[in-house]
């Protein structure tokens, strides 16, 4: 289906997303990242296709590598956990797995409840626009 649309589309497409994410691949190497300009937490370009644990301190390692066996081996599809329960900022993590179930990566993404909450209220009379 990607075949109609270039590079620079498809990019674009991603970019336009109203979410942040990445995409590690099954060697556990940062492949993607969108938004790259204007993210929350900037992503360094100099990371894309090297090792994730460049990411994370070391002290973070173990905890990453779980996550990661989690989803490669199957045992979840999905982990979930608050980057900062404060600034209501949760990462997700699910498996990306091909038609027969082979495991590709894993995509990462940040779901901001702060900005669903601005535009909730920002938007809280549309409703009243329509009849």
């Amino acid at each position: 289906m990607f075949n109609n649309l270039n590079g620079e589309q498809l990019e674009a497409i991603l970019d336009a997303l109203p979410i942040e994410f990445i995409f590690v691949d099954e060697k556990n190497c940062l492949q993607y990242a969108n938004r790259i300009d204007k993210r929350a937490n900037k992503t360094d370009t100099s990371i894309i296709g090297k090792d994730i644990h460049g990411c994370h301190k070391k002290e973070s390692h173990p905890r990453v590598d779980a996550l990661i066996d989690n989803l490669r081996s199957g045992r979840s599809d999905e982990e979930v956990f608050w980057v900062s329960y404060e600034q209501r900022v949760l990462n997700r993590f699910r498996a990306v797995r091909d038609k027969s179930g082979k495991f590709l990566g894993i995509i990462e993404f940040l779901f901001d409840f702060n900005a669903v909450n601005r535009m909730v209220e920002e938007r809280k009379d549309d409703y009243k626009l329509f009849p």
